[in-house]
């Protein structure tokens, strides 16, 4: 039988982790307990229909090239972009395409060096004012 599908996501124990010491009246505890919720309930989702699940370790996912594997710099608003070989995206981006590109990789499929591993095909939200308190914002 020929893989044909998987689950690649990150391994966020830790945040949670050091999310739970925060104040009992926190509102970010509350948005955590909906990600933890939902991530079981992905995962319950992949196992029932035969999917291997892959966790891998979330350092450097969203500053790390998924060309190249250099260390990305900001250009806008959360706009990465490569000195070394040019490759240039939202920060989501980064992170799916190395999380995707690490997922492969334990499972053992070779990823070809210096390949995009998925075309870019959504929309990318970059025009949208970051500001969502409607307080003026700074720009430089």
């Amino acid at each position: 039988m020929k893989l044909q599908h998987a689950l690649a996501r990150e391994d966020l124990t830790g945040l949670i982790e050091a999310l739970r010491k925060l104040p009992k009246d926190h509102r970010v505890k509350l948005i955590i307990m909906g990600y933890s919720r939902l991530v079981k309930w992905i995962d319950w989702q992949a196992m029932k229909h035969g999917a291997p699940i892959v966790i891998v370790d979330p350092r450097e996912t969203s500053s790390e090239c998924p060309q190249c594997e250099s260390k990305l710099e900001e250009n806008g608003y959360r706009i990465l972009r490569c000195p070394r070989c040019g490759f240039e995206a939202d920060r989501d981006i980064v992170g799916k395409l190395n999380t995707r590109k690490r997922a492969l990789k334990m499972l053992g499929i070779k990823v070809i060096p210096g390949g995009v591993l998925a075309p870019l095909t959504a929309p990318q939200m970059t025009d949208v004012n970051p500001n969502r308190w409607g307080e003026p914002m700074i720009r430089r």
